[in-house]
């Protein structure tokens, strides 16, 4: 798939485009998060896996711990929004580059398991943070594809105990929902705007996400295939679509992707790589005889229809990790952390 890439963009578009090898590179920068994934997964993790999964879940723990910390401390970790109020420039929303890994903390918290990677504080830390990284993005799309979650790992397997722990983690996670609603007033208005206005009844769902948003990506989207722009892809300073500013003293923005990761994938670098991704992830969910790694890659396909997941976003990366530690064979007897659980 690299290689295809490789040629379309260097090769290809060079002769039918006229593009840039400074463009070509831009282009294929795109999708950096899913080709180091899929090297990733190709060449393994040459070191110790336990001790690489730790690494994992400190990071996303603590850089959920600094997005909420963010939000009521100036901090300087946002270049574009130095000494501004950050839950206000964000909408009143959480922003948070790893708030996909909640879909994985919800089945970690929820599945039972006594799989290495599912013991310890750690891991439940990391999980109920993840969590709440998904609830205070206001994010619909994975909002009701957790709630899914919650409910298929109840009835698969179904037992008093999970029945337990969803509603211990629902009670936390309504407290969370609704503390924010009660204590910010953007944050209420970003509650008010994007979720109650559709369970009152207000807007129905194609209004709220669809029209006037998600409609003009489908349009230009549209356009560009009937063009023929599926076969090699868009030359890489040939927008998407154009976001048309509303206001005279901003200016237009032209995107180079879109919300979809098909949409992205098929009019960045073509057809023959959309093709390839999807034989990859099927043989991927082929190989793998595990719950875990075949829910979160479910959910995750679901997602991007809406979200790019499977391109630009950190989720590449989880998949591969989840792909991988599930097919360790790691045996405790033989290993100097048996009895570090944290």
């Amino acid at each position: 798939m690299i290689i295809v890439v490789v040629f379309t963009e260097v090769i290809a578009k060079k002769f039918m485009y006229g593009q840039s090898l400074g463009d070509a590179f831009k282009a294929i920068r795109v999708g950096l998060p899913l080709f180091s994934s899929l090297i990733l997964i190709a060449q393994g993790i040459r070191a110790d896996i336990r001790i690489v999964w730790k690494i994992l879940l400190l990071a996303v723990s603590a850089s959920v711990l600094i997005a909420i910390l963010s939000m009521f401390v100036s901090l300087p970790i946002y270049p574009n929004f130095e000494g501004a109020d950050i839950l206000r420039e964000q909408g009143g929303r959480l922003g948070n580059a790893n708030f996909q890994f909640g879909l994985i903390g919800m089945y970690l918290l929820i599945q039972e398991s006594n799989q290495w990677y599912s013991k310890g504080r750690l891991v439940k830390i990391t999980a109920i943070l993840s969590v709440f990284a998904i609830i205070l993005s206001f994010n619909r799309t994975l909002l009701a594809l957790m709630f899914l979650e919650a409910v298929y790992l109840l009835w698969n397997k179904f037992n008093f105990k999970k029945i337990r722990k969803i509603i211990f983690y629902g009670i936390l996670a309504l407290v969370v929902f609704f503390g924010a609603y009660a204590n910010s007033q953007t944050m209420r208005n970003q509650i008010d705007k994007r979720i109650f206005s559709i369970l009152e009844g207000q807007q129905t769902i194609a209004e709220n996400t669809v029209e006037g948003n998600r409609e003009v990506i489908y349009e230009a989207v549209e356009e560009k295939l009937i063009s023929g722009y599926y076969v090699l892809g868009l030359p890489y300073k040939t927008p998407i679509f154009t976001w048309v500013a509303r206001w005279s003293f901003l200016d237009d923005r032209h995107m180079t992707v879109t919300d979809t990761s098909a949409f992205t994938i098929i009019l960045r670098y073509g057809i023959i790589p959309l093709l390839l991704i999807a034989i990859i992830l099927r043989q991927l969910y082929v190989l793998s005889n595990n719950l875990f790694f075949k829910t979160i890659l479910i959910l995750f396909l679901i997602a991007s229809l809406n979200l790019d997941l499977l391109l630009r976003l950190n989720s590449t990366l989880f998949l591969a990790f989840i792909f991988l530690i599930t097919k360790a064979k790691i045996h405790e007897q033989d290993s100097i952390h048996s009895k570090d659980q944290y």
